[in-house]
């Protein structure tokens, strides 16, 4: 049975975590950055290569790096990109895997996004690097627009700034548009690069900043933040629909609450009343006694100032009605990784949806006694120091995390422990029990490319998965897998019939990548993932491959009776060899496999038919081939292929570039009118007023950037994006034209 934690209050339904993924400071996924919390890592040092000189703090390698490839973005417009659209994108993705979704499926997600900070936007302007796509690739609203674009997500697509508390007010808008409707699915994210030293400055002028380079959160020696900076990215859904999915849960948010200071000392100082009342809130919402939560994952900056407020606040509402022996646990990740601002609230409910699922909680680093102002004691509190687990018959957990913005308003988010469910149960929208398979096929009938695999349920019961291959008649282009019971066997398909366990039969592992070298490091990652998990059964693997894993063009299938040979198999494939043709094949759709069995005598298997048919990009019914009790394992996330693309590599595109078409001698006058005409949608010739300005004449925005694309191409000549702005009539574009007046505003 499943047992599902239901603390429904005002806010209804609890929302699934079903999906993580983050890059944060020591750490480039989420298994690292669970085994770094875990040892007490610290993160913190001087910046390093694009930042190297800058003081102290939470940085991340390679940020330059992207794989504009995989996700069709030519090298020019990458190095326009700002690098948490990059970031962004890639976190997505592997978000998406994790929570077994194929991120090529689409469909009514929505996306919240918390940012507060565009750094390349500035460096863009200061370089003088912009072009058509500045605006898509600065703008901080495309940091959710992109996603939207790219992943196909059709719900709601927002970018939220509320200073430090971002991120987690984008949790709370997620929330809100799940329980209303609006999506099905919620990516919530948030995402921090510090890539100019004019924010440290900022802070410093603030009075803000550690000298010491050291967060010390709630400790006597805090004496301000140090700066982090990182992405995470949830994948959410409404918790029933998870379960009924039987979708692997981290943990579920009960609910979020966000509120303001409402005035004070100052803008920026913060105040007990807020958060005491925000705190009372979320619970009231939660349905939960605030008296029986375990831990809180606090704001914790380690400033003079905010840490007692926070202090304070989380007794007067959760330090009530505890004994002295049960304080409430406490603790931040930003002694790890420093203050992410943007992305500050996402990497705490990240390290707490993890301790949830681990049912364990990693130390907070820098503190040895309280902060003069902070009587831990006496507000029921106490910081976690070092690393502790919850007893079996501690929970359900419920948990809480804190996030506040530097202007006053303030976050707080309710999460719970994971439902407790049967780890063998059939997967849904299939039933039965793993039987017996019969294969009806010989490869002396059958030409090897023709494999369409394709299962009715509603015939026969699922005991027994018969796979007919059959190249007779027709195009020979299709096979049928048909899920049926012995008497629903073809007579007419005289092939020999072998009966056979499920279990003794080869399975088809499948992998796929957009380029060669992703999809030989896919099996390597995989290879080695099976080398530390001997207890996964093939067919738990097999099915995660076939669908929860995008179809990208590069394929292959790997056919395999165990562990042992398919890990050999793997690593045959990983190093571009093969001793045996018959057990791998490879191949990109609409094309024939390079692989084929070795002997002309030996019969198809189903691993075989269905492999040939994902290579070949047919559709195949993958619950009738790896059976109803299978469960999609736990793959490695996707390999990117990252190359380096920053503002100096970005170079001007197509025509525009200078010396790249022949010097033009048309006559202006007839270009501008008849490419003015041609964009509004009237009829060439048509007459127009040389005098109104671009605007008067019809021309938006989006007009006015085809036009001067269009005038670039024609000309063969390297023209500022301000073009129109600069020369606002046709006249006056036309004079610069005859003039070779548009030199002097390139923006390269």
């Amino acid at each position: 049975m499943t047992e599902v934690i239901r603390m429904t209050g005002a806010s209804g339904e609890p929302v699934a975590v079903v999906g993580m993924a983050c890059r944060f400071p020591g750490a480039d996924d989420l298994d690292g950055f669970w085994r770094m919390l875990r040892r007490g890592g610290d993160a913190i040092g001087p910046g390093t290569g694009l930042r190297d000189g800058r003081r102290p703090g939470g940085y991340l390698r390679d940020v330059e790096l992207f794989d504009a490839e995989l996700f069709g973005i030519s090298p020019h417009e990458a190095a326009l990109m700002d690098p948490q659209q990059r970031l962004l994108l890639e976190l997505c993705w592997h978000a998406l895997e994790d929570a077994r979704i194929p991120p090529t499926a689409g469909g009514a997600t929505g996306v919240f996004v918390g940012s507060c900070s565009d750094d390349y936007a500035l460096l863009s302007r200061m370089s003088g690097a912009v072009d058509a796509y500045t605006m898509t690739g600065t703008a901080r609203t495309f940091l959710a627009n992109r996603l939207s674009y790219f992943f196909r997500f059709t719900g709601p697509s927002t970018v939220v700034d509320t200073g430090q508390s971002s991120s987690l007010t984008a949790l709370d808008q997620a929330l809100g548009s799940l329980r209303r409707g609006e999506c099905t699915t919620a990516v919530v994210a948030g995402v921090q690069l510090n890539l100019t030293p004019t924010g440290d400055r900022l802070i410093e002028e603030l009075g803000a900043m550690s000298p010491t380079g050291r967060c010390h959160t709630f400790d006597a020696r805090a004496d301000g933040i140090v700066r982090g900076e990182g992405a995470g990215v949830l994948v959410l859904k409404p918790l029933e629909a998870a379960v009924a999915a039987g979708d692997r849960v981290y943990c579920t948010v009960l609910a979020t609450a966000v509120n303001n200071d409402g005035g004070g000392p100052s803008l920026t100082t913060p105040t007990q009343a807020a958060q005491q009342n925000l705190l009372a809130e979320a619970y009231r919402r939660a349905g939960v006694d605030p008296a029986g939560v375990a831990y809180v994952e606090l704001h914790g900056t380690g400033t003079k100032a905010g840490d007692p407020v926070e202090a304070r606040a989380l007794g007067g509402v959760l330090g009530r009605g505890r004994l002295a022996d049960r304080p409430l646990l406490v603790g931040s990740v930003k002694t790890n990784i420093g203050h992410l601002e943007g992305a500050a609230g996402i990497a705490g409910l990240i390290k707490t949806a993890a301790s949830l699922f681990h049912r364990e909680l990693p130390p907070t680093l820098n503190h040895r006694r309280p902060h003069p102002d902070i009587d831990l004691d006496g507000l029921r509190l106490r910081v976690t120091t070092r690393r502790r687990t919850w007893p079996a018959d501690e929970g359900p957990l419920v948990c809480g995390v804190s996030s506040f913005g530097l202007g006053g308003t303030n976050a707080h988010a309710v999460l719970g422990e994971a439902p407790r469910r049967e780890t063998d149960a059939p997967v849904s929208g299939a039933g039965g029990t793993r039987g017996e398979a019969v294969v009806a096929a010989s490869r002396g009938q059958v030409p090897w490319r023709e494999a369409v695999v394709a299962a009715s349920r509603g015939q026969v019961p699922w005991r027994e998965a018969v796979v007919a291959v059959s190249g007779a008649g027709g195009t020979g282009r299709e096979a049928v897998a048909a899920v049926s019971g012995a008497e629903g066997i073809r007579r007419e398909a005289a092939a020999p019939v072998s009966r056979a366990r499920v279990s003794d039969e080869p399975v088809p592992v499948l992998l796929s990548g957009h380029t060669e070298a992703a999809l030989r490091e896919q099996a390597a990652r995989l290879a080695d993932r099976l080398e530390r998990h001997d207890d996964v059964d093939l067919r738990d693997i097999g099915l995660a491959s076939a669908t929860t894993r995008a179809a990208l063009p590069v394929r292959a299938a790997v056919l395999a009776s165990g562990r042992a040979e398919l890990v050999t198999r793997l690593r045959e494939l990983a190093g571009g060899t093969s001793a045996d043709g018959a057990t791998i094949l490879t191949g990109r759709p609409g094309a024939e496999p390079t692989a084929r069995p070795a002997d002309g005598n030996e019969p198809v298997t189903a691993a075989a038919t269905a492999g040939a048919a994902f290579v070949l990009g047919k559709p195949v019914d993958w619950l009738a081939v790896y059976g109803p009790r299978a469960r999609p394992a736990d793959l490695p996330l996707y390999p990117f292929q990252r190359r380096p693309y920053w503002l100096d590599t970005a170079t001007p595109t197509g025509p525009a570039t200078e010396g790249s078409a022949p010097e033009w001698s048309g006559d202006p006058l007839d270009l501008v009118l008849d490419l003015t005409a041609e964009i509004l949608g009237r009829a060439p010739g048509t007459d127009l007023d040389l005098d109104a300005t671009f605007t008067d004449l019809g021309l938006d925005s989006r007009m006015a950037v085809a036009l001067r694309t269009a005038v670039a191409r024609a000309t063969g000549r390297v023209l500022p994006t301000t073009l129109l702005f600069d020369h606002p009539t046709p006249a006056a574009l036309i004079e610069a034209l005859r003039s070779d007046d548009t030199k002097g505003h390139e923006f390269r």
